[in-house]
């Protein structure tokens, strides 16, 4: 034999060889694969799971707000419930190993609260299916033994299907079919054959019934936005944003929205039929809320803040970028703008209470963050405005990003150096670092002592605008659902509120929709309502509210004495509109 045909042989069998061995935990693939079919017809789900190992139970990796149980269906003689503290589990019957499983569910759009909707409905019959209440994390394993990486899963790929639909998700559209190895917090997946509407900065699925008022603004302003955005920080996206703007609920007799952001998404739902109706100040309303979730594709997916007690930092920021922006593009007028943060620093002043802002998170008034970090942008404006007048809140915010470092992340200390950078003090930095930190303060006089020094007239009165109007009308309903049920469920339309059921908590076990309280409107007279409301309370009375359309009456034990009602900070400026 040859040394070439030695050589030869020797390579083929050494390669015989190293096929024959077994592979490496890091050459295995511990991908979980989940197919998601739509069943178009139906209008419900079937899902089945690809396990890389063989387990005897699964566990879903999302805490979700809903019964999984009630929704979701197993095949009951191979597979049961079951839970381990807080993660939902599904185990085999005899407790023997599976690699596979399937579910199926109809789409289900009932409110939920703190959480996202499973689906959401286009009028057209299209749907969003939020993928990440399907997914699997890994399994309740610490056994290298079973899984030589410690745990279930490495990786996972979602595979969607949907026979004649288009298939939309994170800025790109698919037919049919598509595949995708999510990020952490999921998205909304289109299912339906809504066309695409396509700019060059942004991927749109509107609902074709959306009044047609309604989208002509919108194609005048959402595209706008994030180039006024991208300009004003300095800080191009690297993304194309995606918008779901859907229409549902239409012979309501209201109007009212919802929607969020996920990365790289904006969902966007109207309600009622109001909306059929041209109002300009409905759309305000609507435009608001898309900038400001628009805006945390700057301060909160791009760059991240660093500490989500500091939440004032991006969702009052958002806020403030919002407002700004409807002033630059004619929507607001200077003097309307300054209402607007007249109104957040009131309700901030209001509700953050004797507690520090960073603990607004786990007493659960997150509210706190959008109105109290409002407050501060606006403060912040005017500060370095004062210093040079070509300045605005956007280059405090352009330092911040510059200065965010590799990771992308900013907290309080970014902001506070931005603040020092431009006016050259850390007064306002040391007060934002006081309120944020600290308890026991007297809110009012925090607040006003930030806008002193720059010309801003402030005054008290009892003299409610509309927005506070409604505000205390709605804190009636909030006050007596934490006395009574410990925990509050309400949502908010054009002239009345809708209660949502508590389970176990008798006054409001049901739902109701209410309008009046003994004769006031709930929000046309909300200040005036809340009054009484606590005049009743210190009598250890009970409330009587009128229910909507209907001539039943809801009659409700106050438990104890709400807070008075506090006067109302207006603010004014010395100078002119162009100062802010």
């Amino acid at each position: 034999m040859s040394y070439k045909t030695t050589a030869l042989c020797l390579v083929f069998g050494l390669l015989l060889f190293l096929i024959s061995l077994p592979l490496s935990a890091q050459d295995n693939d511990y991908t979980l694969h989940i197919h998601i079919k739509y069943q178009v017809a139906e209008d419900a789900w079937h899902v089945s799971y690809e396990l890389p190992i063989a387990v005897n139970h699964v566990a879903f990796s999302r805490s979700s707000n809903f019964d999984r149980s009630n929704l979701y269906r197993l095949d009951t003689s191979k597979f049961r419930w079951d839970q381990a503290g807080e993660v939902v589990l599904i185990r085999s019957i005899d407790g023997s190993d599976f690699t596979s499983l399937e579910l199926t569910f109809p789409s289900s759009y009932d409110f939920i609260e703190k959480d996202y909707t499973p689906n959401v409905r286009f009028s057209d019959g299209s749907v969003l299916l939020y993928s990440h209440h399907l997914a699997l994390g890994a399994n309740i394993i610490d056994d290298k033994a079973i899984s030589s990486i410690g745990a279930s899963f490495g990786k996972v790929q979602f595979h969607f299907y949907a026979a004649g639909q288009n298939i939309a998700f994170l800025g790109h559209n698919y037919q049919e079919q598509a595949s995708w190895f999510p990020n952490r917090s999921g998205t909304y997946i289109y299912f339906g054959t809504i066309p695409a509407m396509e700019t060059d900065n942004l991927l749109a699925i509107v609902d074709p019934k959306l009044p047609s008022w309604v989208w002509e603004a919108s194609q005048k302003y959402f595209p706008k936005l994030f180039d006024y955005y991208a300009d004003n920080t300095d800080q191009p996206l690297s993304f194309k944003p995606m918008v779901f703007f859907n229409y549902d609920r239409l012979d309501g007799n209201f109007a009212n929205y919802s929607g969020g952001t996920l990365d790289g998404l904006v969902q966007l739902t109207i309600n009622g039929a109001h909306w059929q109706q041209e109002d300009s100040a409905l759309f305000n309303r609507l435009f608001h809320f898309l900038a400001h979730e628009a805006a945390h594709f700057w301060n909160g997916e791009m760059f991240s803040v660093d500490n989500e007690n500091h939440a004032w930092l991006h969702e009052g920021g958002a806020d403030a970028f919002a407002y700004f922006a409807m002033r630059d593009f004619g929507l607001l007028t200077s003097k309307q703008m300054m209402q607007k943060f007249e109104e957040a620093a009131n309700l901030c002043i209001v509700n953050k209470g004797a507690e520090s802002l960073e603990q607004s998170a786990q007493l659960w008034r997150n509210r706190n963050y959008y109105n109290c970090g409002a407050t501060m942008a606006f403060a912040t404006h005017l500060a370095v405005k004062a210093k040079a007048p070509e300045l605005s809140l956007f280059d405090v915010w352009q330092h911040i990003f510059q200065h965010a470092g590799e990771h992308q992340s900013y907290g309080q200390n970014h902001y506070f150096s931005a603040l020092k950078h431009f006016t050259g003090s850390t007064d306002l930095s040391t007060a934002f670092y006081r309120f944020s930190t600290e308890t026991d303060l007297d809110n009012l006089a925090e607040v006003m002592a930030w806008y002193e020094p720059f010309d801003t007239i402030l005054s008290l009165s009892n003299d409610y605008p509309a927005q506070m109007q409604q505000h205390w009308g709605r804190q009636i309903i909030r006050h007596l659902m934490h006395m009574h049920c410990d925990a509050i469920s309400v949502s908010s339309y054009d002239d009345y509120l809708e209660t949502h059921p508590i389970e176990s908590c008798q006054p409001f076990a049901k739902g109701f929709e209410i309008h009046a309280m003994e004769g006031l409107q709930i929000f046309r007279d909300g200040a005036a309502a809340y009054q009484l409301f606590r005049e009743q309370c210190l009598e250890n009375s009970t409330v009587t509210f009128q229910v909507r359309e209907d001539d039943a009456e809801l009659t409700i034990a106050c438990l104890r004495v709400p807070p008075e009602l506090p006067p109302y900070l207006r603010l004014g400026n010395a100078q002119s509109a162009a100062y802010w």
